[in-house]
């Protein structure tokens, strides 16, 4: 009678663990990073409509399955000693960085009008830390390797849940007869759920980390003889899982802008891959010079939220034309003129571009 009754229980005790979610909470270190070689493809997705992203707990299943892939993009890392010569000197081989990889995220030629290439963003990877040290790139043949004073943290290792951290960065540069670029950053880490993870890719364990960034960003044109500090405030939310080199699935929100992507395998042929394209998104004003009534030509080569904004000279935001979704193509906006005769600059936002045109009102 004992044995029977200890037999019962055990098997009471398997149907009850077999009801019970599968879920592991893991803890990521700096082998679950990218290392030099990786190639790893993601999907981006542009209709998340009703998907909530800010939803989390202990134990949690995220379930984001439906989402649909737009177009897809490949992240490279190379070895720092692979860029060119003159990076090398400002992000030391092994010291300064020991990953780079190929950015294609980088659109300062649409902002200045001039030639940009060999664009690389570089990170130092140890036991204690995945930092974000710097970027570089090409501008019109001058090298311009771009060093935080002070290092993006990432991630802090071991990544466990409810560890919370922060960091504050910055970096600026002058060119003559360009201009110049400051950047000032803040971000705050926190591990705010576990769980499980499902994608079209499948179905993973997962750490969830929120991280909010403030940051400042100052740009200088000379050639227009413009300044502007645009304070950008967005929340990075990443799905990360043990092994993968880069977050499964990451949403980036920054007020009405949601941009998505996961790791994936390829999409199907009618998914191409995303190429870095100098001025693929455009904008224009016709006529130009205007008096009253102008139009504003904007060229999108996918659907996306835009915001259309005219600054002064001062850098002071003085009218808004638009702010909206509009669909991939031209699409032409009608707007009056309400302001003083002078010099501005009409301002186009996207998800991925930021595009500033000189307009003169008489």
């Amino acid at each position: 009678m004992k044995l029977f009754i200890t037999r019962h229980f055990l098997l009471v005790l398997l149907a009850i663990g077999m009801m019970i979610p599968a879920y592991a909470q893991i803890t990521i270190s700096t082998s679950d990073m990218p290392a030099v070689g990786d190639t790893l493809r993601k999907s981006n997705s542009l209709d998340i409509t009703g998907v909530d992203f800010e939803a989390t707990g202990a134990g949690y299943n995220w379930d984001f399955s439906e989402l649909q892939p737009v177009f897809q993009s490949v992240d490279t890392f190379v070895s720092v000693s692979s860029v060119p010569f003159l990076y090398q000197l400002v992000f030391f081989p092994g010291v300064v960085a020991n990953l780079a990889q190929k950015y294609t995220g980088l659109n300062l030629d649409t902002i200045v009008g001039v030639s940009l290439t060999d664009p690389y963003r570089f990170f130092k990877n140890t036991s204690g830390s995945f930092t974000d040290v710097g970027f570089a790139f090409t501008l019109n043949s001058i090298p311009v390797p771009l060093k935080f004073n002070s290092a993006d943290v990432v991630y802090k290792f071991p990544l466990n849940y409810g560890q919370a951290d922060s960091s504050i960065s910055g970096v600026g540069f002058g060119l003559p007869d360009l201009g110049y670029i400051n950047i000032d950053r803040k971000r705050v880490n926190v591990v705010d759920g576990w769980g499980t993870l499902t994608t079209p890719y499948g179905t993973f364990d997962v750490l969830r980390l929120r991280s909010t960034v403030k940051e400042i960003d100052s740009i200088y044109v000379d050639s227009l003889q413009f300044g502007t500090a645009l304070t950008r405030n967005y929340v990075e939310y990443k799905w990360l899982g043990a092994g993968y080199g880069q977050p499964l699935l990451q949403a980036t929100i920054e007020g009405p802008l949601i941009t998505v992507a996961w790791l994936d395998s390829i999409a199907g042929t009618n998914v191409g891959i995303k190429q870095p394209v100098a001025f693929e998104t455009h904008v224009s004003v016709a006529p130009n010079p205007m008096s009253g009534e102008a139009v504003a030509t904007i060229n999108l080569v996918r659907p996306d939220l835009v915001s259309i904004e005219i600054y002064d000279l001062s850098g002071k935001r003085v009218a808004e034309i638009f702010n909206g979704r509009l669909p991939s193509g031209h699409t032409a906006i009608p707007f009056t003129n309400r302001l003083q005769p002078g010099i501005y600059l009409l301002r186009l936002a996207t998800s991925a571009n930021l595009i500033m045109e000189k307009m003169v009102i008489q």
